[in-house]
This record gives C-alpha cells, sequence and structure tokens, in this order.
C-alpha cells in the first residue's frame, strides 16, 4: 500500500469539453474549464490556449 499517485493522463479537447459543458451546467468550476481548454490546446498542438510558442 502507498499513496503513489495512479497514471496521469493528458488533458484532450474532449476531456475539456465535457468539464465545461459540467461547469455551464451546474455554475460551478467556472475558473476550471478555462484552464482545461487551455491545457488541451497545448496538449493537442492546437491553437486555442495561452501559451507560449517557443523558439
Amino acid at each position: 500500500m502507498g499513496n503513489k499517485p495512479g497514471k496521469k493522463t493528458p488533458m484532450t479537447p474532449d476531456a475539456a469539453r465535457r468539464i465545461q459543458s459540467h461547469a455551464d451546467r451546474t455554475k460551478t468550476n467556472q475558473g476550471f474549464k478555462q484552464r482545461a481548454q487551455s491545457t488541451a490546446a497545448k496538449n493537442s498542438g492546437g491553437k486555442k490556449g495561452g501559451g507560449k510558442k517557443g523558439g
């Protein structure tokens, strides 16, 4: 037994959409839904989000 965290799954655009939809329905986690969308965009190489381009 231990308190080791499980395997981390990167945020995907589909998962971010689910989070945003739930947050909109429940009027909760409004800040988290924006972070989820931004992270999903970074993970998928998309143009959405506030990430910086390297180079």
